[in-house]
């Protein structure tokens, strides 16, 4: 009787598909706390690592709220092998039109805003339309939409920033006014955006995971064949996925305007790579049918850490491109990196048994 070989394990960043972005999450931390307390004992003055103050750990969570929005769009239009470079340009025409719509139209922040998300949706309905019904690849519809979206916004405000006074400071309050840093006294602050951000992570990966639309997104991007074999209309998912990114897009712009206070054609510049790079980190697989909200949010607090630690460090902001495009090439190769490892380890030690 042959004996039964023993089954060979899957490597953990295989089994657990978050390990990866977690792992890398804790590995940069951990970095950042040795080095500050290396930092302070050479200076001796040793001291608490400022990198993992409460303080500002909740500084990271402003900072990213706003930008992970966009990152869980991008990670659910990804999966169903899309992609979308226009998010920036349209977040820049949303904070321009309802910057206006406030300041110059009389319509109320309210109304502005409600039509700037409006607006959104139908910017990414046109291009989920147009991307669901060609063969044109959707990498070129939206760089047409982003130069368009672009052009829109200066025409709209005509090539000059757009204030406001404060009137979406709302969205700021402070929910836990008077709590205080335990380790330096420090007033702790999280705003009602980053609120949001958190009830639309979960939200969104409730969708993903428990609903026939979520299910039908992992669908369409593992196989759009299949997936209409099976009874998918893929044209109208398509189209669907796009609209309700442009829904968070269009959240997410109100947001960031309510944040900087000004309409300005700079407002979402270069959020198009974050929010790829944020979902990808995460383990979403630009191929599609891969990936889930978790890991996006672990890259959008992997990504918003790189930067406020090179801030803390006091490097130059070339330092942070470095960083964020090794971290991306890491978080991208380590599975494949710990499958091969596997391989050769079960290949040595069969050789050993053998022997």
């Amino acid at each position: 009787m042959s004996q039964r070989r023993p089954e060979k394990k899957a490597s953990i960043f295989r089994r657990y598909e978050n390990m990866t972005p977690f792992s890398i999450l804790a590995g940069f931390a951990i970095t950042i706390v040795l080095l500050q307390l290396i930092t302070n004992a050479a200076q001796g003055t040793p001291k608490f690592p400022t990198f993992i103050l409460p303080v500002n750990l909740f500084n990271i969570m402003m900072q990213v709220a706003v930008p992970g929005i966009v990152a869980v769009g991008m990670m659910m239009v990804i999966i169903s092998g899309g992609i979308d470079l226009s998010v920036g340009m349209l977040s820049s025409l949303v904070g321009i039109f309802v910057a206006l719509g406030v300041s110059k139209w009389g319509l109320g922040a309210v109304p502005a805003m409600l039509l700037g998300i409006l607006l959104a949706v139908v910017c990414e309905a046109i291009m989920g339309f147009i991307i669901s019904r060609t063969n044109v690849e959707p990498f070129i519809i939206s760089l047409g939409g982003m130069i368009a979206f672009q052009g829109v916004a200066l025409l709209l405000c005509n090539s000059r920033e757009v204030v406001l006074n404060n009137e979406f400071d709302f969205f700021k309050t402070n929910l836990i006014a008077g709590a205080k840093d335990p380790v330096n006294g420090l007033n702790l602050t999280i705003p009602i955006y980053v609120v949001i951000f958190l009830v639309i992570v979960v939200a969104l990966w409730a969708l993903m995971r428990f609903t026939t639309f979520g299910r039908r997104v992992y669908a369409v991007g593992s196989n759009k064949n299949a997936a209409y074999l099976s009874g998918v209309n893929v044209k109208n998912m398509k189209l669907m996925i796009y609209m309700l990114h442009g829904l968070l897009v269009g959240i997410a712009s109100v947001l960031l305007l309510a944040r900087v206070n000004v309409g300005i054609i700079t407002l979402g510049q270069s959020m198009e790579i974050d929010a790829i790079a944020m979902a990808v980190i995460g383990g979403t697989a630009m191929s599609g049918g891969k990936g889930n909200v978790w890991g996006t949010f672990f890259g959008v607090l992997l990504l918003g850490s790189i930067g406020n630690a090179m801030n803390m460090l006091r490097l130059p902001s070339e330092v942070q491109y470095v960083a964020k495009g090794v971290i991306i090439i890491l978080a991208v190769t380590a599975p494949y990196i710990s499958s091969s490892m596997s391989n050769f380890l079960a290949k040595f030690r069969g050789k050993d048994a053998n022997a």
